[in-house]
């Protein structure tokens, strides 16, 4: 993103307000806080946030948290290879008083940046040691193995050279024991390959990003798997081929919790080789919103483990019956993060709110170390090809008698007649409005205007079947179907549309209570029939595309 700004600076009795350099004669950091301020709408909104989103904005690459226990498991490891993948990392000391300085040197509710880690052996103990940076310039641990601590004294020349600097530099080592004491998160910002250049330190990461929006009664299916509405969500296939190449110490049951999916459980028979895969969600455009009352939605991600690879996994009754490989946290904020360690396979992935009907934005990621293939999971659009015909069957006397005392002379019915005999011959509740018989007659009028019998007949032989298809999901007699039922309902009508137009679809045939009744859902298949009819004529032979002249389109979109 590109944002333009100026040189004029916010500022009280000449000092700047807000970010501000040791050297008087330096604003470039002031000037990024601008655009940063002004990409977010204000200053205002950027009160308060966490260290990782800082992280996300400024480079793109994916932020997780880590929240600190006394006796956290395998973080050291953690830590030593999200720096050899030049990853950002960040520690905060959590405080409910704002900062203020302990008198060991640390600041609590203040945010340092972990530069390096190092083991060492002192007799027979292995002492684990990581480097801190305050990014004051100064103000320094004064604790175990701090500048002026003894301890150092223990060492060889050759590691104290290359370890300690007595400087106050606001850079410090403390071992893992008192960091986790003091502590309470950690943030890993991975970076993505556009920032780490061609030959990264570490190998690197293979990614795919998705962008996405939950829209209140058509996606937004609420983060409860067993929810009627749970599979309407926006769903990713993720193929995963081979696993990473080498295990790293205490993976299994590291800070980040759980062993994963397809892995052997610590003390069941052993290790089994798996990918590491880091998966991001963000909730797009809310921070500037927040002026006007918008706050961030609990969001989350369920992992499913997919015993084949399946064309078309978002169907509800094959969605119930998966096994859950991992989930993230559901959590209020900006970014959820989960690292998983899964057995080559393939998953689906299925990000969510966790209550039904919430919308937003949002940008999904997935990083792994090795090759993966991922896609969201989307239909091509198609029609069955007996849309595209126009068969009949004899109707029922008393209704052909209907029909002909209505259309008299003229041996035709206008669309108010059309109206008349609808409401009289459908199965109630089958109220079919006037702008829906106008499509009707369009799509199944030779004439534009008027039907004739064998006409008719056409129309009631479709016209049946909609309403039976339309009865199926309406399960509760209500005379109307929930709109995320309207995808289900096309698909058994003959038609495969893509997840944008059915969402457009959904959005437009839908009422303010989310339902769809059945003149709503006849005009939606007429209009749907008449245009997989037109573009059929159209299409070019082989090629896949559809030519036709400004006044055919005009014509079609006069009733689309």
């Amino acid at each position: 993103v590109d944002v333009v700004v100026d040189d004029r600076l916010p500022v009280r009795d000449g000092k700047l307000l807000f970010v501000r350099s040791a050297q008087r004669a330096e604003f470039w950091a002031s000037l990024l806080e601008k655009a940063y301020a002004k990409l977010h709408g204000s200053y205002e909104v950027m009160r308060g946030g966490h260290m990782n989103e800082a992280f996300v904005d400024f480079t793109g690459g994916v932020g997780e948290v880590l929240y600190l226990q006394p006796n956290t498991p395998g973080l050291f490891s953690a830590l030593r290879h999200a720096l050899a993948k030049e990853s950002l990392v960040g520690a905060t000391a959590l405080s409910d008083r704002g900062e203020y300085r302990t008198e060991d040197g640390l600041v609590r509710g203040h945010a340092y940046s972990v530069t390096g880690t190092h083991k060492i052996t002192l007799g027979f103990a292995k002492v684990r040691l990581l480097r801190l940076r305050n990014p004051w310039g100064h103000v320094e641990w004064s604790g175990a193995w701090s500048d002026s601590c003894p301890r150092w004294a223990a060492l060889p020349e050759a590691w104290r050279e290359a370890l300690l600097v007595k400087k106050e530099d606001g850079e410090f080592w403390m071992g893992l024991e008192d960091f986790l004491q003091h502590f309470n998160t950690v943030q890993i910002c991975s970076l993505s390959p556009e920032v780490l250049g061609p030959q990264p330190k570490g190998g690197g990461w293979h990614v795919h990003t998705f962008q996405g929006r939950w829209v209140r009664g058509f996606n937004a299916g609420g983060g409860q798997p067993g929810n009627e509405t749970f599979w309407t969500n926006p769903q990713f296939q993720l193929t995963l081929q081979d696993p990473d190449e080498e295990e790293r110490e205490d993976d299994e049951g590291g800070p980040w919790g759980g062993w994963g999916a397809g892995g052997a459980r610590p003390g069941m028979g052993g290790r089994r080789s798996k990918c590491t895969v880091l998966l991001s969600l963000i909730q797009r455009n809310r921070r500037r919103l927040r002026a006007r009352g918008v706050t961030y939605l609990t969001v989350g991600f369920h992992v499913f483990r997919l015993l084949g690879l399946q064309d078309s996994p978002r169907r509800r009754e094959l969605l119930a019956g998966l096994l859950r490989a991992d989930r993230s946290p559901f959590s209020i904020r900006r970014d959820v993060s989960r690292r998983c360690r899964l057995a080559p396979g393939h998953y689906l992935i299925v990000p969510s709110t966790a209550h039904v009907g919430e919308e937003s934005d949002f940008t999904f990621r997935i990083y792994t170390e090795c090759q993966h293939t991922a896609r969201e999971i989307d239909n091509a659009v198609s029609a069955d090809l007996q849309v595209l015909t126009t068969p009949s069957a004899p109707l029922d006397f008393d209704l052909e008698q209907l029909f002909h005392e209505l259309a008299g002379e003229e041996e035709a019915i206008s669309t108010a007649q059309l109206q008349a005999l609808l409401s009289l011959a459908l199965e109630p509740p089958g109220e079919i409005g006037f702008r829906t018989c106008e499509q009707l007659i369009h799509c199944f009028g030779q004439r534009g205007h008027c039907l004739t019998l064998p006409e008719f007949q056409q129309l009631w032989y479709r016209l049946q079947g909609w309403q039976a298809t339309f009865n199926k999901f309406d399960a509760d007699k209500s005379g109307t179907m929930n709109s995320h039922e309207l995808r289900l309902a096309l698909n058994t009508a003959g038609f495969q549309l893509n997840n944008q137009l059915t969402q457009l679809l959904t959005s437009r045939y839908r009422d303010s209570r989310l339902r769809v009744d059945l003149d709503r859902f006849v005009s939606c298949v007429t209009q749907l029939t008449c245009l997989f009819r037109h573009c059929s004529q159209c299409l070019g032979e082989g090629e896949g595309l559809v030519y036709m002249t400004k006044r055919q389109w005009m014509e079609l979109a006069t009733f689309s």
